[in-house]
């Protein structure tokens, strides 16, 4: 979104708060954001009214006279041209009304001065995930941890879901009450006319506490206070505030502030009576309130907007990070700050964005991070997950893993399998390598030339905020790699986004890249059928050509399937090997591996042609998920004239489609010119790498990859990837 859009930057009057600008927020909020409750007009102005912090501008973007974004900076730049969100601690989201697919490129330009950075603060992804800004270099950093509670179905089935550890303090806590205390009772208030006394009477219970002493509480006459009491009454003049409150007699032992608007409600403000501490008031207060909110707001969301730690997220069924999101005027200026960082330069400026440490984000995330060597090592419910991802892809389970750590990667520092749970449960597991790479030593997929297709294995409903402890952890164990490279991929698969936008949290800077074309066969028709629709020179071949060998002495076609022949296939496939045109392998287990394995588990199919009792032409295929995969191709140049290796291409395809039943034959890596007469469809497999930009080799990288991408669009255009050819 780039054309004819035009930048204003206003300096706004506090007092007036939006002023004009109140209708075009707020339409631009029901548009963008689904009326979110603190980006609404009302919860604006009061934050510019109550809390001046030095003054905001008004920055918005027009496209003729429709206003197409609109956010609050503060009134002057930090530092040299560096500019910020305007965010008051009492706003726990920057209020930035901001399209993902906006060009924000004019804002810079705009703002007074030369500005060289903006800083969009507490940038919340679920409303317009602002590290997909289009056309700018940008850097990310999580800020904290925030929640959700879903308002499906019912409360019993949510709470049947909760940890039970969670469900076992609640009645501990529900039976002391009840003992030491007597009945309570539980106050929701929402009429505008007493909204107003139940804010004062928050504003009493919150002094009472630890934050009266340090003088940060809600009063009823300082800012906070005036704020939060403008915000519930004009919220609760629309029927959108609410006040829980839970009573022991008439002593108020635990209090919450909320705002309801567009199917969400958004927690405010909590506090209890610390006299009560014992009897976990605002532990019992939150459970009888989301039992209210069911009811209350059915198939609706409650956000939190907090820094979540391990016992608040057990009462959560969703989270994710806020994010601060930097963008820049150059890509330098981006490099330049990241080697600012490595120096004392950089410690006033770390003060405002901490470094995450791996172990303390996974436990303020609730999550685990484990590292394992080898498969065997794993835990079982890690290898099941592992299993699922089997089902979908041979190369994604923990037999071919373990395979290529055994013969490939042999040392123990160059395999490594990171298990990530979050409250007992398995939620991914990420098999890793470390091998020699473009900037030195990179760390990446336990990938090499063996594999076809490399994915993570994931569970179904993961979001890339998730999946950071384990990047984290990651960065944290291979502590100064440049690189991070995973590949080949399916570039449609989800783990593809997941995994890209996963190492983009953890402060990488990844790029996408081309890997091999990949033919593959969509199969639908028998093999007669399907033969009619080759080449009729196709055809000949086989037909002349399988006469010739059964005329030969011995000439035979034959399918190895089973464990018990696997040895005398090994045997064989290495004979025709030695004899074709193919380099020795660098790996000598790996091939003999990888038989032996598809033997044991039932996927083989090693298809041989024999003259006598010379084996001149071979093929391992993998059938396994209803794909049959073509791996490993060779034949005796000496008998090149026979066509071997056509004759059990077709031996093997009869079968895979006759008997195996696939849905799909698979031509693996490359666009050889013979795969397009054996196959009917294109499709590409990329690679994602990612760099570094805190060391000097990722620095590096990043500017090759620059300068890469620049010669790319210098270059005349080839046209279109092929896609779907004809057969």
């Amino acid at each position: 979104m780039r054309s004819n859009l035009h930048w204003q930057v206003d300096l706004l009057d506090a007092q007036q708060g939006l002023g004009v600008h109140r209708q075009s927020w707020d339409r631009l909020n029901h548009r963008l954001m689904g009326r979110h409750p603190m980006l609404d007009g009302i919860f604006v102005d009061a934050l510019l009214r109550h809390f001046d912090a030095g003054g905001a501008r008004l920055a918005f973007a027009r496209q003729g006279d429709a206003p197409m974004a609109m956010l609050l900076l503060t009134a002057q730049p930090r530092g040299l041209g560096v500019w910020s969100s305007y965010l008051p601690s009492q706003s726990q989201i920057g209020p930035s009304l901001l399209p993902t697919e906006l060009d924000v490129g004019g804002l810079l330009a705009a703002l007074p001065g030369y500005a060289s950075e903006l800083d969009l603060l507490c940038n919340d992804p679920r409303f317009g995930d602002l590290r997909e800004l289009p056309r700018v270099p940008l850097q990310s950093l999580p800020h904290a941890l925030t929640m959700n509670v879903s308002l499906k179905g019912s409360f019993d089935d949510y709470w049947a879901q909760r940890p039970r550890k969670l469900i076992q303090n609640m009645r501990r806590y529900l039976r002391r009450l009840q003992s030491e205390a007597g009945a309570a009772r539980l106050d929701v208030v929402s009429d505008s006319a007493a909204i107003a006394a139940a804010v004062d009477r928050y504003a009493v219970l919150e002094s009472s506490g630890w934050k009266g002493r340090e003088g940060t509480a809600v009063g009823n006459g300082n800012p906070q206070g005036r704020f939060y009491a403008e915000v519930m009454r004009a919220f609760a003049a629309r029927g959108e505030a609410l006040v829980y409150e839970l009573w022991l007699g008439e002593q108020l032992v635990a209090s919450r502030m909320l705002l309801a608007r567009g199917g969400m409600v958004v927690m405010l403000k909590t506090a209890f009576d610390e006299q009560f501490e014992r009897l976990a008031p605002g532990r019992i207060l939150l459970q009888l309130t989301l039992e209210d909110l069911f009811k209350r707001l059915p198939g609706g969301v409650v956000e939190f907007y907090t820094n979540a730690d391990a016992d608040l997220l057990a009462w959560s069924t969703s989270q994710r990070w806020i994010n601060h999101v930097s963008v820049y005027r150059h890509p330098g200026v981006a490099a330049v700050y990241g080697l600012l960082r490595r120096g004392r330069g950089w410690r006033a400026r770390a003060q405002q964005r901490p470094r995450v440490d791996a172990s303390v984000m996974a436990q303020r995330s609730g999550a685990v991070v484990e590292r394992f060597s080898h498969p065997r090592e794993m835990p079982n419910d890690a290898l099941a997950l592992l299993g699922q991802r089997e089902q979908a892809y041979v190369e994604f389970g923990a037999d071919w893993f373990g395979l290529l750590a055994d013969t490939v990667f042999r040392d123990a520092a160059q395999a490594a399998f990171y298990v990530l749970r979050r409250q007992g449960r398995v939620l991914a597991v990420l098999p890793i390598g470390i091998q020699p790479g473009d900037t030195g030593v990179e760390v990446g997929a336990l990938a090499n030339y063996y594999t076809t297709l490399y994915a993570p294995a994931l569970a179904d409903d993961l979001a890339p905020e998730d999946l950071l402890p384990l990047m984290l952890a990651l960065r944290q164990g291979q502590r100064g790699a440049p690189a991070y490279r995973f590949w080949p991929m399916d570039p449609k698969a989800r783990e593809f986004a997941l995994l890209r936008d996963a190492l983009r949290l953890a402060g990488l800077r990844p790029h996408e890249y081309f890997a091999f074309g990949n033919w593959y066969l969509q199969v639908d028709s028998d093999w007669a059928s399907y033969l009619k629709n080759r080449s009729g020179q196709l055809r000949s071949t086989i037909k002349r050509m399988t006469k010739r060998l059964a005329a030969e002495d011995g000439g035979r076609l034959e399918i190895i399937r089973d464990e018990a022949d696997a040895e005398r296939g090994i045997a064989a496939y290495e004979a025709v090997y030695g004899a074709s045109w193919k380099v020795p392998e660098p790996y000598v287990d790996f091939i003999p591996g990888l038989i032996r394995l598809c033997a044991r588990r039932g996927w083989l199919r090693l298809g041989l042609a024999w003259i006598g009792d010379k084996p001149i032409a071979a093929q391992l295929w993998i059938v396994n998920a209803g794909r049959a995969h073509i791996y490993k191709v060779a034949y005796d140049e000496a008998f090149k004239a026979i066509a071997p290796g056509t004759l059990v291409t077709a031996l093997l395809l009869e079968e895979a489609i006759e008997r195996d039943k696939v849905a799909e034959v698979d031509y693996l890596i490359g666009d050889d010119v013979y795969k397009k007469t054996w196959m009917s469809h294109r499709r590409e497999r990329f690679g994602l790498v990612a760099y570094d930009p805190l060391t000097l080799r990722g620095l590096l990288g990043l500017a090759r990859q620059a300068i890469g991408a620049a010669w790319r669009r210098l270059r005349p255009n080839p046209g279109p990837p092929i896609d779907n050819p004809p057969a």
